[in-house]
């Protein structure tokens, strides 16, 4: 609102009583209220959809949440990801995990096969590797409570 129509409003609000012009001055900050909330709001959605769609809050992803103005559907979001390779390059390492995987599986099943255990990851391979695929503190503490000792985390009667 320009300040010529708030002279103007000044003018017609000079009748009123008192206590209606601090009415009209609450409800005026109650819609600013309003307003910034419903900001929040969408900032807050948009957020969300963007966690749903598995961009990171670091690096690139953090870059694309920015400048990111299209549509805030997950899916949308994932194809934007995609086309500019953010979302490639954390498929392309869970598929070298899962490859990893696949030829321990395979060395595993040879030692098996062959009666020797010469072939395949070591130890500390397999205690790495374990490590790695922890999902959360407790999977962790069990990789190290199971294979700890063996690898000289801890010493065996220390546990």
């Amino acid at each position: 609102m320009s300040n010529s129509d708030e002279f103007y409003e000044d003018q017609e609000n000079d009748n009123l009583d008192p206590n209606i012009r601090a009415e009209l001055r609450k409800s005026k900050e109650r819609a600013k209220e309003v307003e910034s909330a419903r900001a929040e709001l969408d900032a807050l959605r948009r957020d969300l959809a963007f966690t749903k769609a598995g961009i990171p809050e670091t690096g690139v992803g953090a870059l694309l949440r920015k400048a990111y103005d299209g549509d805030t559907d997950p899916e949308a979001i994932r194809n934007a990801a995609a086309e500019y390779g953010i979302l490639g390059n954390q498929q392309s390492t869970t598929s070298e995990l899962d490859n990893v995987q696949a030829e321990l599986e395979q060395h595993r099943s040879i030692a098996g096969a062959t009666g020797t255990n010469n072939s395949g990851p070591s130890l500390d391979q397999e205690f790495l590797a374990a490590i790695q695929s922890a999902n959360n503190e407790s999977e962790l503490m069990a990789v190290i409570s199971k294979l700890g000792g063996e690898n000289g985390v801890f010493a065996p009667g220390l546990r």
